[in-house]
């Protein structure tokens, strides 16, 4: 992926952005995506993808929520031992009896900006969260509350996503900053991600079609495109091919 490509793009998506904030009655702070178009299918995964990206897409005053194993309090404490700043820690046998309603889903999910669950409880969680988490943006992200450097665990948790979908069709939206955000910071957000998808996603930039960076209502300004188009089989051990052409923007 070739960095001055991404450079420009964001150059040009936030010059549009901009430009249209004094006369704009919708959200001027917008979400910045970038979205890939496989060119096949990639295989479904057991469990959702967590990529990180190398800035947070939140503010200092973010508010997380982090799910843990049971009992509750034993990470609480473990929280203010590692003088970690979490808004709310719920253990599982709460949050099944306190949120079981939708109501009080939807509430829980209002509340805060990122929900963080302990690895040991992940599995479980997706199908209780129900669709108002994923259509809001807070995919449930996974920590190894195991970690010796726990701070550095939740740290880099709150500066990532994670892909539920893959496998249920050619496109992938990924979140990667705000419209708020320094071009150079956008920049580093949008290849670190593309980096981690290609490193967690076989058969890599392989299966990549083309790369789009765009908000909600913005268009599609074009990152990158793949010359060689032809359909081939995903293996697990199929190497990156390097055989690719970036779209000049205009």
């Amino acid at each position: 992926m070739d960095p001055a490509q991404v450079d420009a793009a964001v150059e040009a998506l936030m010059k549009h952005c901009r430009a249209q904030e004094s006369s704009s009655l919708t959200d001027t702070d917008a979400r910045v995506n970038v979205q890939v178009v496989f060119k096949r299918v990639p295989k479904k995964t057991k469990h959702p993808i967590r990529l990180t990206l190398k800035h947070t897409m939140y503010s200092k005053d973010t508010s997380v929520c982090l799910i843990t194993k049971d009992p509750q309090r034993y990470y609480k404490d473990l929280m203010k031992t590692n003088n970690i700043s979490i808004a709310r820690v719920i253990g599982i046998g709460k949050l099944k009896k306190k949120f079981k309603e939708l109501e009080a889903k939807r509430i829980l999910c209002d509340s805060h900006d990122v929900f963080l669950v302990d690895d040991k409880v992940l599995p479980i969680i997706p199908r209780w969260f129900g669709s108002y988490f994923y259509r809001k943006g807070k995919a449930p992200v996974k920590v190894n509350l195991k970690k010796k450097d726990l701070k550095q665990e939740i740290e880099s948790a709150t500066r990532s996503y994670m892909v539920a979908n893959l496998g249920k069709g050619n496109n992938l939206s990924i979140p990667c900053g705000r419209v708020s955000f320094d071009n150079e910071l956008l920049s580093e957000n949008v290849l670190s991600a593309l980096t981690e998808l290609c490193a967690n996603v076989n058969p890599g930039l392989k299966n990549i079609k083309a790369v789009y960076l765009k908000t909600e209502n913005s268009v599609a300004l074009p990152v990158y495109a793949a010359l060689d188009n032809r359909a081939f089989k995903i293996k697990k051990t199929e190497k990156v091919d390097t055989d690719v052409a970036v779209v000049e923007s205009t």
